[in-house]
């Protein structure tokens, strides 16, 4: 596709709309795009570009999420006998044990991630980690998804824009083709991966 930036975008979005009456609410309908990207109900978002790491220490019980994170790809405990992964548990399954020691599980609670047990000493946790790009704004013109995968954006914003306007034929349409390009997005990047990933797993390093 023949565009680049947030600007070629907002141009893109109106010719495939047909609908230049509502130009002044296409930043919306893009915004709305990135939000749908990352949250539905299909097929999310998870390519290597999104992909970062984080590390932290431990002060207790939870541990603040980093900024940005959407999903963890792997989170781990490294220590001087190689560390060992927690394992994810929902938040309802998780049994809390009293005493402290070293954690084994962990789930995520709002913004925080909460371990089975209070740490007995600080541990320095690395969290593998997918992160939203960068909102698309006047200032922040392009993104790793925009340059990768310009169809995700075109067509998410789309559906919202028929959402809006109440056709719903065309919003369906365009929804379809917004999660192919996600799916196709996420199909193309696992060809360059090398060796399975643990989903929602933790890792931990004592130093």
């Amino acid at each position: 596709m023949a565009f680049s930036d947030y600007d070629e975008l907002q141009k893109e979005v109106i010719d495939w709309s047909h609908r230049a009456d509502l130009g002044v609410k296409i930043p919306d309908f893009i915004a709305l795009a990135e939000n749908a990207m990352y949250s539905n109900d299909q097929e999310v978002l998870t390519v290597r570009s999104m992909e970062t790491i984080s590390t932290a220490l431990t002060a207790g019980q939870y541990l603040a999420l980093p900024d940005g994170f959407e999903s963890a790809r792997s989170v781990r405990l490294v220590t001087s006998d190689n560390g060992g992964y927690l394992k994810f548990q929902a938040p309802e399954q998780m049994r809390k044990e009293v005493s402290g020691g070293r954690p084994n599980f962990f789930t995520v609670i709002g913004n925080e991630i909460q371990f089975d047990r209070t740490p007995d000493s600080e541990y320095t946790i690395e969290i593998q980690y997918f992160k939203k790009a960068d909102a698309l704004t006047e200032l922040n013109q392009t993104n790793e998804i925009l340059n990768s995968h310009p169809s995700i954006y075109l067509f998410g914003a789309l559906t919202a824009i028929f959402a809006y306007a109440s056709d719903i034929e065309q919003q369906i349409k365009y929804n379809q083709m917004f999660i192919s390009a996600i799916k196709g997005a996420n199909k193309a990047d696992k060809k360059g991966r090398y060796g399975p990933a643990p989903s929602m797993s933790i890792q931990v390093m004592i130093v």
